[in-house]
């Protein structure tokens, strides 16, 4: 073995950082990941009592955290329905936006053909449907509604 393999030099540790998250697989942190995870702890600072549930939060015009718990279905929109969560200020929302069910133990989120879509965590991540996990964030229209499912915890957030 020749001893002079071992002099090259050391790569700067962000290039060693990024070479290790690709070759584990695991994604490089971002900034909208950091955004994504105060987003969702300013909401649980705000709202109490979600323990057992599964509900959708999100913060309206007046800065006021709203919180609408998922039953079998649950359809938002500027007018989804009798059961539904209203957001008439909201022009880039259609009527019957999107539809969170109950689904094999856990939720589906479905896009109910709106105009503007539906998008899950990042605006690049459009669906038409997909299940939901905890903490996840629904973009629709100018909202951003987050996704918590508390059943079967025994204790608030």
């Amino acid at each position: 073995m020749n001893p002079d393999m071992f002099e090259l030099p050391i790569a700067p540790a962000n290039q060693l950082k990024d070479a290790c998250h690709t070759l584990s697989s695991l994604p490089v942190p971002t900034d909208q990941f950091a955004a994504r995870l105060q987003f969702i702890a300013d909401l649980m600072a705000d709202e109490v009592g979600l323990s057992g549930v599964a509900a959708l939060v999100w913060r309206g015009r007046d800065r006021s955290v709203t919180r609408a718990v998922i039953g079998q279905e649950l359809a938002v929109g500027r007018q989804p329905g009798q059961d539904g969560v209203t957001v008439p200020e909201d022009k880039l929302l259609s009527r019957r936006h999107f539809l969170i069910r109950a689904a094999a133990g856990g939720f589906v989120l479905q896009d109910l053909n709106s105009h503007n879509g539906t998008a899950i965590n990042r605006p690049q991540n459009r669906v038409r449907e997909c299940d939901l996990h905890d903490g996840d964030l629904i973009l629709a229209g100018n909202q951003v509604f987050a996704f918590f499912d508390a059943r079967g915890k025994t204790s608030a957030w």
